[in-house]
């Protein structure tokens, strides 16, 4: 009987959840679901990055968007993040996930290993950071939003357990740089930003994490 009622309360809770994906390089795949849909949508921010992509994996409901389009052709700069982010959230995603491919600063970080963000340096020049920019049409007023913890730590902890028990090499915390590009760092940048206290680097985690507040 007790089974029976955490049974009841899980799927109580999956009823609850929708789990947005914002699937990067390597992690748009929308094979991974067992039953899928799509639906095109529009944002006071203009369209997405690509259509979403409905369906349950391991019978959890999702929605995947491929960031840079599924034809990876939406270069870091050009990704409507504030689009892609307030599509999700009219969904009616509870949660998201991202996925990004980062180069490592640091000699303890492998090809391969997971490091689950807990801060962030941004090096940005060219991205918009928020909902209330005084357009018509947009959220209105001025909002100024706490970074100082970006990243959600239960969401990690739970990542951080998911990879331990897949066998896979997880930094359970790391800091990421996050460039404009598209071109890499050069030999002298990338000793600055470890000297900075950067873990990782990559173009696409800021402005991202900006609007995850809104969840």
């Amino acid at each position: 009987k007790k089974n029976s009622g955490k049974k009841s309360i899980f799927f109580y809770i999956l009823r609850l959840i929708l789990i947005g994906i914002i699937g990067g390089s390597g992690l748009n795949n929308p094979e991974l679901f067992e039953t899928s849909s799509e639906s095109y949508v529009q944002t006071p921010f203009g369209s997405p990055s690509d259509v979403l992509v409905e369906g349950k994996i391991s019978g959890v409901p999702c929605v995947l968007l491929a960031r840079h389009g599924r034809k990876h052709s939406i270069m870091p700069t050009n990704v409507n993040y504030r689009a892609n982010l307030w599509a999700l959230k009219e969904k009616g995603c509870t949660h998201v996930v991202v996925s990004t491919a980062c180069g490592s600063l640091q000699e303890h970080i492998k090809p391969g290993d997971f490091v689950l963000l807990d801060q962030f340096i941004d090096r940005t020049t060219k991205r918009v950071q928020t909902f209330h920019d005084g357009e018509e049409g947009h959220p209105p007023g001025i909002l100024h939003l706490p970074m100082d913890k970006p990243f959600c730590a239960d969401t990690r902890n739970i990542l951080e357990e998911s990879c331990k028990e897949l066998g896979y090499n997880v930094h359970s915390k790391g800091t990421v740089v996050t460039v404009e590009g598209p071109r890499f760092s050069s030999k002298a940048e990338s000793l600055m930003f470890r000297l900075w206290g950067g873990d990782v680097i990559n173009m696409t985690t800021v402005p991202e994490v900006c609007f995850f507040f809104f969840f």
